[in-house]
């Protein structure tokens, strides 16, 4: 039997140990392929994703063509491989390259398949010899090319489905932007044959209002098109509805150039039309009881049987609904009589405090006056007064022509037609 061998065992060392030896192996290995990467072959690549496309790189090329990109792929980034010394491009980013199409194959309308091509832009950060390449799939993608141009048309206001209160109407509307510039391919442009702004609201209305809406491309047939590749520089629009109250007024004359005290009741006259429908804005119509025509100078202008056209005179902002702008004043004159007086009873009234007047006329002759008959039979020209206003005229010292105003002191239904004056001699005091 042999003896056991109780002589002690050497110290171990530690390639001797297995997992030693597998990290001395990696070690050795990482410092090779550091030597090899960073003193013998330094040249790598990496790859970067989701790198947007550039469409507006070298657009020229198509654009001085008269062509413009009216669709492309909704792709968007590709992936893109960068070969260059790895301690270099370690650390670049999708920020530091740019993707961009191929544009030369571009010689008119159309879809064309273009290469996708990519460098560097950072070259502060990133230079020397660094090759950029898309990969597939999107190495080169389809884009529709076609003649583009703009017109720029109205925008029209659509408020056929708007509401109005009762006693009220839509005046007027109006767009901001009042009108829109359209840019697309020509075939497109040409099918579009108005832009709409369509208004609808819940209540009627009864006052001005503004709206925000959506603009709408329609055709000449009036249906709403939503071409492929058109746009617009904006697709809304604030819309004005311009609301007025609507009313029936009476029409009432004006009447001047009558004595003091005249009753103008006491002309028995007629219009051709009485009433007025009139819209406005509710402010101002609200607040009228009726409408005047243009005031009658019954001194100036009257005579026997005959009619008067006469303008009716409506407040600013408010319209006519009847589309009358004028009516016909009649006079009934069945029970009037005129005469004719000479008139000696001549006054002066409001003489300045620095003037003295004297009356060189001794008569105002051939007044004629109008009135009921019966008051007319019984009038005498002492009844009759030829009045001096020196208020309303401009004195200069001498001998001066002054107009005079027939006054009828004990009738409140007669007046005179015609102008008259008298000579005066003015002197200052």
């Amino acid at each position: 039997m042999p003896k056991p061998n109780n002589a002690p065992q050497g110290r171990k060392s530690l390639l001797d140990n297995r997992v030693g030896s597998i990290l001395m192996a990696l070690a050795c290995g990482l410092a090779a392929w550091l030597i090899v990467t960073i003193y013998i072959d330094p040249q790598s690549s990496i790859t970067i994703r989701d790198v947007p496309i550039n469409y507006a790189n070298s657009a020229t090329t198509y654009t001085n063509q008269g062509l413009d990109i009216v669709e492309r792929p909704a792709v968007t980034g590709v992936t893109v491989k960068v070969e260059g010394n790895i301690t270099n491009i370690g650390k670049m980013t999708s920020s530091d390259i740019m993707v961009y199409p191929n544009y030369s194959g571009v010689s008119g309308a159309g879809k064309v398949t273009l290469r996708l091509q990519a460098r560097v832009t950072n070259t502060t950060d990133y230079s020397g010899n660094i090759k950029c390449t898309v990969e597939a799939p999107y190495d080169t993608i389809d884009v529709m090319f076609d003649e583009v141009s703009e017109k720029t048309v109205p925008i029209t206001v659509d408020a056929s489905a708007v509401s109005i209160a009762d006693g009220y109407m839509l005046n007027k509307t109006a767009a901001v932007p009042a009108e829109i510039t359209l840019r697309g391919p020509t075939s497109e442009l040409d099918q579009i044959s108005q832009v709409v702004a369509p208004v609808v609201n819940e209540d009627a209305l009864a006052d001005t209002t503004t709206t925000p809406t959506t603009l709408e491309m329609r055709d000449e047939n009036g249906n709403t098109i939503t071409p492929q590749y058109t746009t617009m520089d904006s697709d809304s629009a604030n819309v004005t509805l311009t609301i007025y109250q609507v009313r029936e007024l009476p029409l009432e004359v004006d009447f001047i150039g009558v004595p003091n005290g005249f009753d103008t009741s006491s002309l028995h006259y007629t219009l051709s039309q009485q009433k007025l429908r009139v819209a406005g804005p509710a402010r101002t119509v609200s607040a009228l009881e009726s409408l005047t025509v243009t005031d009658f100078d019954l001194a100036r202008e009257f005579e026997l049987g005959r009619d008067y056209q006469r303008l009716i005179e409506l407040p600013a902002s408010v319209v006519s609904l009847d589309g009358v702008t004028n009516v016909t004043l009649s006079f009934d004159t069945s029970e009037m009589a005129s005469t004719t007086l000479n008139i000696s009873n001549i006054r002066l009234i409001n003489v300045p405090s620095n003037y003295d007047m004297e009356i060189l006329s001794s008569l105002v002759s051939g007044v004629e006056l109008y009135g009921p008959q019966e008051e007319i039979e019984e009038l005498s020209a002492d009844s009759v007064v030829a009045q001096i206003d020196c208020q309303s005229i401009s004195l200069t010292v001498g001998q001066q022509t002054i107009p005079v105003t027939i006054q009828i002191p004990s009738s409140t239904r007669i007046f005179a037609t015609g102008s008259y004056t008298v000579q005066c001699e003015v002197t200052a005091k």
